[in-house]
């Protein structure tokens, strides 16, 4: 059994509260560009009016469950996360925006155990599916599910190597790791980039039986006003926490905040000129199947 806290409920609970006020912002924002792309690539703009079911699996704070359900107003969306606290913020996010089509189970998406064989419109996860211990596992019910009709189809969105964030995390790590193996190379291994080899991606996608497997890279910057907002908005996440655990003195934990601002700030990451904001870039492939 792993002891990473990013394959835990409990791991992404901590962070839940944070996710909503730094990305949710509240129903648009960062992620959310991501999982229009997801939808886009997805269902058929003629089908937007179309009653279907749409199943949004390690959903975090629901992005696209959030957003999708104003553009198919007709359709059902069933919103799942392992998460209570992430079910939590969806709750409340759509009893104060008033919305009528989400519907919420707390649900390991490695099991998605009420949800019938042959149900599913179409199904999605949007970087969620990529901290599950069996990948495998999570991408065969997502087929399970779906309708066997060669209309049916799923949208994974997965983070690429040459994000920003991705890369600082990695630095920093990795820095800290060959100081604590007295200078021995080392290189962590980010759960969050389970799905960032491309052909690898598609080959899992086949595997449990999908068709027509296409693997799309798309970018959308997260904006921040300064680098060091980035701290704040990690602290209580499990990526960050998993990287600080791989160090095994205090002395080494207490250098990786420093570490991590001054990397960041060594990439020079560009300022918009409509809004002044810092555009990290962040690349990620959406990979989407169809189940025969």
């Amino acid at each position: 059994m792993s002891n990473l806290k990013q394959v835990t409920a409990d791991g992404w609970d901590l962070t839940a509260e944070t996710l909503a006020k730094f990305i949710l912002k509240p129903t648009i924002g960062f992620t959310t560009y991501f999982a229009m792309d997801a939808l886009n690539l997805t269902i058929p703009k003629e089908f937007n009016e179309k009653p279907m079911t749409i199943l949004d699996v390690a959903a975090g704070t629901g992005p696209l469950s959030l957003y999708g359900a104003e553009v198919y107003k007709n359709s059902k969306f069933i919103t799942t996360d392992f998460s209570p606290k992430m079910i939590e913020i969806v709750d409340r996010l759509v009893k104060d925006n008033n919305i009528k089509n989400i519907e919420t189970h707390v649900m390991d998406g490695q099991n998605l155990e009420i949800i019938e064989t042959d149900s599913v419109d179409y199904t999605f996860s949007i970087f969620g599916l990529i901290f599950f211990p069996d990948l495998i596992k999570g991408m065969n019910e997502m087929h399970r599910v779906l309708k066997s009709n060669n209309q049916s189809r799923a949208a994974i969105a997965a983070w690429c190597t040459d994000s920003f964030l991705v890369q600082v995390f990695q630095e920093t790590t990795d820095q800290l790791l060959t100081e604590q193996e007295n200078g021995k190379p080392t290189t962590y291994n980010q759960t969050a980039l389970s799905l960032s080899n491309e052909s690898l991606f598609k080959s899992h996608l086949e595997s449990v039986g999908f068709i027509d497997v296409t693997i799309t890279k798309v970018e959308h910057p997260m904006e921040i006003n300064e680098i060091s907002d980035l701290l704040p908005m990690f602290k209580t996440n499990p990526t960050y926490l998993d990287c600080l655990d791989q160090l095994h003195s205090e002395e080494l934990k207490s250098k990786f905040d420093q570490l991590f601002i001054e990397i960041a700030n060594s990439k020079n990451p560009k300022r918009s000129s409509e809004n002044n904001k810092l555009q990290l870039t962040s690349f990620s492939f959406i990979g989407v199947g169809t189940k025969k």
